[in-house]
Formats: structure tokens, C-alpha cells, sequence
């Protein structure tokens, strides 16, 4: 466990990920891999609860993140998707992701389709999606795997998006603090128009809260103001999926700004009454 950016408390970076992954692999996949949904039979779908071993070091045990196996569209044969979840630049390296293919292709004996999703917040150069072993005189492995880099999206491009995951993946794109709660009003403007089931609506709002901390009165009150940018339905849908925190925050407002006009009319009363009066 590691701080995100902006933020004081220590976040489970790797059950954030997780948790939203499994609720939203499908999607995750739709989104971020078009080319990989396309073969994939999403109703086959299913969760292998595993812990890997380094066949080099019995000592080193490596934990999977995600792996998921299902069938090729229109095919009874089985394939097994990996997708590893880093948070951390220290902990990264091509190899780790070849230990991984190995171990779990030698394991379940299937063809093993593996991911990098990279969510630290710098560098943000681009990561290899390669690894390789070379001598002088022969390439004796060239191993490849995709690579997200959350870093290097830009949360704007997914304003219209009607992906689960892509909008709760927003979080962790190239978000400056400042735009804190820009971005969450817009994340949850998002998930407002659709109809989740709680079991996926969970741990996405667990993820957008955690990325998108609001620590301070200042972000507080310009997330509100955001969403009082909003259309009257809109605001409605997304008054419905904020935090009972973020609740009391409107209501607060709207009780100060309710005494401020009460304040300002007895004021601007007797002003105009003395006017009046002369």
C-alpha cells in the first residue's frame, strides 16, 4: 500500500484495482482493448483464484492480480487473460510479467494473453511492452504483452464515454490535483445515466473516491459548483450517488446560503424602509 497523489491516508492500491477489474472485466477489455473483446465469448468468463510460484526461487511467491479464463467466440477452446495491476514504478519490470507467463502457462496449460495496467503517477514516459534476452550472435526471447499506462491517457477524451470502467479509470489518467473535482463531477455525471447493478456500482464509486479525494473545504466547494453547472435533471441523477459526506456539504450550503439570504433581505428591508422613511 502506497499514498496516492494529494492524498494523506494510505490506499490499497491493489484491492481498488482488483475489485473493480472483477466487476468490470468485460468492459475493462471493451474499452481498452477493442481488438481483444472482438474474439472474446464474454459469457464464459471466469475468475481463477491462484497464487503463482517462481520456479526459480520456491521461496518468491508471486501473486497474480487477475486471471481470467474463457473461451475464443465461436470456439470451444479456452484462453487465459492476465492482467497485472502496478502502482508502483519500483516494482516494475518486463521480467516480472514473463515470470508470470511462464508459471501460469505451464500451470493451467493454456494460451495466456497478459496486460500491464500501469496507474503510478510519474514517470510518465512511455513503458516498454517488450521484453528480451539477447546474445551476440542470437534474440533467444522476445516476449510481448500490452501495456496501459494510465498516465499517459487524457481523462477528457472519455467525457461521452458509457464505459463503466473507462469512467472509473478516469480517476487515475493524467489528472492534476486542481482538477480533482472537475473530473469527479464528471465521473459521476457519467454514471448517472446508466443503470449499474450495486455489485458493479461499488467498487467503481470506491475507486473514483479514493483517486479523487476531496480533502479540502476549497475542493469541496468547487465540486460543488460543478455540479451545480449541471442541468436540473442531471444534477437530480447525480445527487444519488454522492457520499452521504458529500450530501451533508450541499446541504450545509444551501442552509448558509438561505441564511445569507435572509440576512441580505432584512438588510436590504431596512435600507430601503430608512430611504423611505426620509
Amino acid at each position: 500500500m502506497t499514498k496516492a497523489k494529494g492524498v494523506t491516508e494510505v490506499i490499497d492500491h491493489d484491492q481498488l484495482f482488483k475489485e473493480l477489474l472483477r466487476a468490470c472485466f468485460a468492459d475493462f477489455i471493451r474499452a481498452f482493448l477493442p481488438e481483444v473483446f472482438a474474439y472474446l465469448d464474454t459469457r464464459s468468463l471466469e475468475f481463477i483464484e491462484q497464487e503463482s510460484t517462481d520456479e526459480t526461487n520456491q521461496h518468491e511467491k508471486l501473486a497474480v492480480d487477475i486471471l481470467a479464463k474463457a473461451k475464443f467466440k465461436g470456439r470451444l477452446t479456452c484462453f487465459l487473460i492476465h492482467v497485472e495491476a502496478q502502482a508502483s514504478k519500483k516494482r516494475w519490470s518486463g521480467r516480472r510479467m514473463f515470470v508470470y507467463f511462464s508459471a501460469q502457462s505451464n500451470k493451467h496449460e493454456l494460451p495466456l494473453y497478459p496486460i500491464a495496467l500501469l496507474s503510478w503517477d510519474r514517470p510518465r514516459k512511455a513503458e516498454p511492452s517488450q521484453y528480451v534476452v539477447d546474445f551476440p550472435n542470437r534474440r533467444v526471447l522476445e516476449f510481448n504483452y500490452d501495456v496501459i499506462q494510465l498516465n499517459r491517457y487524457d481523462w477528457r477524451e472519455y467525457l461521452q464515454s458509457d464505459n463503466p470502467a473507462a469512467i472509473a479509470l478516469m480517476a487515475k489518467m493524467n489528472v492534476e490535483p486542481k482538477k480533482f473535482p472537475t473530473v469527479k463531477a464528471a465521473c459521476l455525471r457519467l454514471l448517472s445515466g446508466q443503470k449499474l447493478p450495486e455489485r458493479k456500482l461499488r467498487p467503481i464509486r470506491r475507486f473514483i473516491d479514493a483517486y479523487l479525494p476531496l480533502t479540502t473545504p476549497q475542493r469541496q466547494k468547487e465540486f460543488e459548483e460543478e455540479i451545480n453547472r449541471l442541468s436540473p435533471q442531471e444534477r437530480k441523477k447525480v445527487m444519488e450517488y454522492l457520499t452521504p459526506t458529500e450530501r451533508e456539504g450541499f446541504d450545509k450550503g444551501k442552509i448558509e446560503g438561505k441564511i445569507e439570504g435572509k440576512i441580505e433581505g432584512k438588510i436590504e428591508g431596512k435600507i430601503e424602509g430608512k430611504i423611505e422613511g426620509k
